[in-house]
């Protein structure tokens, strides 16, 4: 019985820890928007965007479940981490406001397509690159490229 409780104790301590990394998350993403941002600190996402790792190009393609919204929508992308492979994350929501938490690409490509419209914003303030391009300067990237392609800016005009 001793296990059982200290299990769940063990649970809902690291879903707690989680919860405040998300939000301090989501909370410098929406700093870093300054007024343009319909969000207020404190305010949860409204979906969670999951990728996955991929490590030789082997993984999984990642819990990457986004669709259009009528109206803003605050989206926390959780880290994506992708080594010596190719990675693709597809935004699909015009109205989102994705959060990044980071983005870690070692001599490999990760690259976001995201709608022209769609707002994107990293919780770290500055990225990192060593022997790599990030156009982005939003992740980590080693011996590797991280890429945001915009579509759909053609239909705006």
């Amino acid at each position: 019985m001793k296990t059982v409780r200290l299990v769940i104790a063990l649970a809902i301590a690291s879903t707690s820890a989680l919860a405040a990394q998300d939000q301090a998350a989501l909370d410098g993403c929406i700093s870093s928007w300054g007024k343009s941002s319909p969000f207020k600190k404190g305010t949860s996402a409204n979906s969670v965007i999951a990728p996955s790792v991929k490590v030789f190009g082997v993984g999984g393609s990642g819990n990457v479940n986004d669709h259009p919204t009528d109206k803003a929508a605050l989206v926390l992308v959780r880290p994506a981490v992708n080594v010596m492979g190719k990675s693709r994350i597809r935004l699909e929501n015009p109205k989102g406001w994705y959060c990044f938490r980071s983005n870690v690409n070692v001599a490999g490509r990760m690259e976001i397509d995201a709608p022209c419209n769609a707002h994107i914003a990293s919780a770290k303030e500055d990225g990192t690159a060593v022997g790599a391009v990030d156009e982005t300067n939003k992740g980590v990237s080693v011996f590797g490229a991280l890429r945001i392609t915009r579509y759909g800016c053609d239909a705006r005009k």
